[in-house]
C-alpha cells in the first residue's frame, strides 16, 4: 500500500511540475478583408511593421503557476503585420515594393496582451491590441491609432490553440480598423 501511495504521489508531482512549466508560444498571422478600391492605382507602397511591446511577452494565463505560464510570440510579428497590411493595400490597387515607395507605412504595435489577472486560478483573461499607423505621402504624414480589447471567461485554462485564435482575431480586428478609417482614405486621396 505504501508503495502504491508513493507511486501516486510521485505521479501527481510530475504532473504538477509539468503544469508549472508550460509557457504558451503563439504564431501570429493577422488577416484583413478589404473591399476593392482604386485609391492607390498607379502608386507603389512600402509597409513595415515595428514591434514596440515591452518585455517581449503578451502576459500570463494565470493560475497557481502564473509565473511560468507566460504567453510569448513564436514568429516574426513585424513581418506578419506587414504581410496583412500589404494584402489590404493591394486591395486598394497599391503595388507593394520592398523599399522606398510612393507611400510609406509603418505599423507600430504598441500593445498585444493576453493576460489573466487571477494568480490562483484562470477564469478571466483580459486581452487587447493597439497599433499606431503612420502613413507618409509626399512629405505629408497621417497618424491613426487603432485598438481592440476583449475579456474572456473560462472554466479551465485555455489551450494554446484557443489563445492563438483569440490573439489573431484581436490583431486582425485592429488592423481591419485602419482600412475602415475614412480619414485614412481621405488622406490618401488628397495626397496622391
Amino acid at each position: 500500500m505504501k508503495k502504491l501511495t508513493a507511486i501516486l504521489v510521485t505521479g501527481l508531482a510530475v504532473i504538477l511540475a509539468a503544469c508549472a512549466h508550460s509557457p504558451v508560444q503563439v504564431v501570429v498571422k493577422p488577416q484583413v478583408q478589404v473591399a476593392p478600391d482604386n485609391i492607390g492605382s498607379g502608386y507603389s507602397i512600402y509597409v513595415r511593421g515595428a514591434n514596440q511591446l515591452q518585455g517581449g511577452g503578451l502576459g500570463s494565463l494565470g493560475g497557481i503557476y502564473a509565473d511560468s505560464s507566460n504567453v510569448t510570440l513564436a514568429n516574426d510579428i513585424e513581418q506578419s503585420m506587414a504581410t496583412a497590411l500589404y494584402q489590404g493595400f493591394e486591395a486598394w490597387s497599391f503595388r507593394g515594393v520592398e523599399t522606398g515607395g510612393d507611400v510609406q507605412v509603418v505599423a507600430n504595435l504598441t500593445d498585444l496582451s493576453y493576460d489573466s489577472p487571477n494568480k490562483l486560478y484562470t477564469t478571466k483573461v483580459d486581452s487587447g491590441a493597439s497599433i499606431q499607423l503612420q502613413v507618409m505621402v509626399k512629405g505629408a504624414t497621417f497618424y491613426g491609432n487603432y485598438s481592440t480589447s476583449g475579456k474572456d471567461r473560462n472554466l479551465i485554462k485555455p489551450s494554446r490553440e484557443e489563445v492563438e485564435v483569440t490573439i489573431n482575431q484581436l490583431l486582425s480586428a485592429t488592423l481591419q480598423r485602419a482600412f475602415e478609417d475614412e480619414k485614412l482614405k481621405s488622406f490618401l486621396r488628397q495626397h496622391l
